[in-house]
């Protein structure tokens, strides 16, 4: 038979694993190096998404004892086996695949025999998924030990090339195919007298080329998010995701960096997303900007969010921490979320808080963290009909001397913040941003707020557990197939987003 043709339209497949499940894997498909393969069936969650398929690891179907043939140096997959995988189908939403070793020495190409179990697997298992995808992956390591990979989705009647892994942890790896690594890897270093020399003597000169293909989504663009933007651009990250449903307003020019005196005079204000690409486009062409002019709840933008290597979230609103918690934990992509907050009585300052969050596989959510608030969720999701309607029911209720706050808990007061500090912490958000993609440093903690008013910034840590009643603990890696468990979800009445 012919060998398996992939699609060349540009569409392609994106696989997502934690690093503690990477690990365990490979120690189990490894076992049998340098010499013979091994393998296993694993369930994965998906996202159909406009550039082609999201793939995110759930866990192995590990095989048991008789379930492989341990005498041949090949992967031979047996009867009782591959009952269980079909069972596995049957048993809830997610996908089935395939993933195995080749030996030491031996690229991670698929031999013919690969092509005839992918086509058997991929039409049993689309008829037990009820037209499910199917995942096939190919490791191999060479004689130093250094892994590469290739890998192919078949989705209804296509097969679409895995082009790239995105692995999460306390560090993020970004690891190409292995018909692609090679010509990333010939890309020229950053030599001196370049905008990125300081980089490269401080942390190697392939810092600067793994931040060129590094991909970051920013949520919010004013106070935290523009100077988190202003930094990345002069990173020279190589694309960037920027979402904001909102426009510039005059008290905004205080602290936001994309802004320029002459925008005051525009009626009504530009879009933040239009003032942020114009920032990114003077300070660094080479960067792409992928930009919306809408919400992370609508299913275009996540589409694109789903592609980043890491998302900034820089609304400070209820309803996007929790949805940024579900996008973490359901699709494997953490996010560092930055907030902030200022008081004051009889001008001077009583405090000066900012505080920096990861949200990751494992780690607790924000509910987890009591970080959100449903009647602060209700508010911000409600359409101003809804809430006239329960501002006057809890007003009646009150006159039937009931309490109120079971209809209505008020309108939260304004968030009042300047500019020293929302950049402070926009800054601090962009550094450990390209910390964790070059994995230079690590977060010094999960959770942590700080007072610039404190002696020693009045550091404070949140290093509480998960609840392992949470949904967050019992969906992970499941994509789309954890819909039912999302926090929240669009509201209808909210407009389409505008792409940039």
């Amino acid at each position: 038979m012919k060998p398996i043709r992939l699609i060349h339209d540009g569409r392609e497949a994106l696989w997502r694993i934690t690093e503690a499940e990477r690990e365990k894997l490979f120690r189990m498909l490894f076992h049998r190096y340098p010499n013979s393969e091994w393998g296993t069936f694993f369930r994965f969650g998906y996202r159909r998404t406009r550039w082609g398929i999201l793939v995110t690891w759930v866990d192995a179907l590990k095989p048991e004892a008789g379930d492989l043939d341990r005498h041949s140096p090949l992967v031979e997959f047996r009867p009782a086996y591959i009952r269980r995988a079909l069972a596995a189908l049957e048993s809830d939403e997610l996908g089935v695949g395939v993933i195995h070793s080749h030996p030491q020495g031996c690229a991670p190409v698929a031999s013919s025999a690969d092509d005839d179990m992918d086509r058997y697997f991929a039409e049993e298992f689309e008829r037990f998924g009820n037209g499910r995808p199917y995942a096939s992956l190919i490791v191999a390591r060479n004689a130093e030990r250094k892994p590469s990979f290739s890998g192919r989705i078949f989705d209804r009647g296509e097969w679409l090339p895995v082009k790239k892994v995105l692995v999460s942890g306390e560090q993020l790896f970004s690891e190409n195919a292995w018909a692609d690594s090679d010509r990333l890897s010939h890309e020229p270093e950053i030599l001196n007298g370049t905008t990125q020399e300081r980089l490269a003597q401080l942390l190697g000169t392939d810092a600067p080329r793994r931040l060129r293909h590094a991909v970051v989504g920013v949520i919010g663009c004013s106070g935290t998010g523009s100077p988190a933007i202003h930094l990345l651009a002069r990173a020279e990250v190589g694309e960037l995701v920027l979402v904001d449903p909102g426009r510039f307003k005059l008290s905004g020019h205080q602290r936001n960096h994309a802004s320029r005196h002459a925008d005051l005079t525009i009626k009504p204000g530009p879009w933040k997303i239009a003032l942020a690409s114009r920032l990114v486009q003077e300070v660094c062409p080479s960067t792409k900007v992928t930009g919306f002019v809408g919400d992370l709840l609508d299913e275009v933008v996540l589409d694109e969010l789903l592609r980043c290597d890491l998302i900034l979230g820089c609304s400070d609103s209820n309803y996007a921490r929790a949805a940024l918690g579900d996008i973490a934990t359901h699709y494997l992509v953490p996010v560092l979320d930055l907030a902030v907050q200022m008081r004051a009585a009889h001008g001077i300052l009583q405090e000066q808080i900012g505080e920096i969050a990861l949200y990751a596989p494992g780690l607790p959510c924000p509910w987890c963290r009591g970080r959100v608030d449903v009647n602060g969720i209700r508010y911000e999701t409600a359409t101003e009909t809804e809430r006239i309607f329960l501002a006057d029911a809890a007003a009646d209720a009150e006159r039937r001397g009931v309490d109120g706050a079971q209809y209505w808990g008020g309108t939260p007061p304004p968030e009042l913040t300047v500019g020293h500090l929302t950049t402070t912490v926009g800054a601090m958000g962009a550094g450990y941003a390209q910390n964790m993609l070059l994995g230079s440093a690590k977060l010094p903690h999960s959770r942590f707020q700080f007072d610039l008013g404190f002696s020693s910034l009045g550091v404070v840590s949140d290093e509480r557990p998960p609840r392992q009643a949470c949904a967050c603990q019992s969906s992970i890696g499941h994509s789309d197939q954890a819909r039912a468990d999302r926090s929240v979800s669009r509201p209808s009445h909210w407009p389409k987003p505008i792409c940039s």
